[in-house]
């Protein structure tokens, strides 16, 4: 309560001074406990995040072009790199990692308030690019031609060995 201009009003009847002094022990028992206990920024916190993770065109490149060349036997076109970078894109898009984290904050003393530790989990990491290209490529009738081609050459080679005496 102040007066007009701003200087302390005269303390109502029945109190000395309008204050009251409390020992440390006093405040403490009023307050029931740290009074930064309970507020929300000091608080430990446990969240969800999805992260977002995008293969590169560079790696799109290099990895349809190393699949291809082991899964069909030769180089990709840039068409091809085109439609399973798309394929891989949309599939990271649609499937999404998800980490846990937890904070916690010190609750007393000098650094009341200050961060603690942060541990995290990850729950889920996505697509794995490598798996999902191959999965792609060997589903292709070029590179099921390929495998029973070399499979094919392969036993036409062990057969050969076999009454040759040696090998290639």
């Amino acid at each position: 309560m102040t007066t007009p201009k701003g200087t302390p009003a005269t303390p109502p009847k029945g109190s000395s001074s309008g204050s009251v002094t409390l020992t440390a022990d006093q405040a403490k028992a009023l307050l029931g406990a740290d009074p930064n206990s309970s507020s929300p920024y000091y608080t430990p916190s446990s969240y969800n995040v999805y992260q977002l993770t995008q293969t590169s065109q560079p790696d799109i490149a290099s990895l349809v072009n190393s699949t291809m060349l082991s899964l069909v036997g030769r180089a990709a076109t840039p068409q091809e790199i085109q439609q399973y970078g798309a394929e891989l894109l949309a599939a990271e898009r649609a499937n999404q990692g998800l980490a846990s984290t937890s904070t916690s904050y010190q609750q007393s003393g000098a650094s009341t308030g200050k961060k603690g530790a942060t541990t995290g989990t990850d729950l889920s990491t996505g697509v794995n690019a490598a798996d999902f290209i191959g999965n792609l490529i060997r589903g292709t009738a070029d590179a099921r031609t390929y495998q029973a081609a070399t499979q094919y050459f392969d036993a036409m080679k062990a057969s050969n060995n076999k009454y040759a005496g040696g090998s290639f």
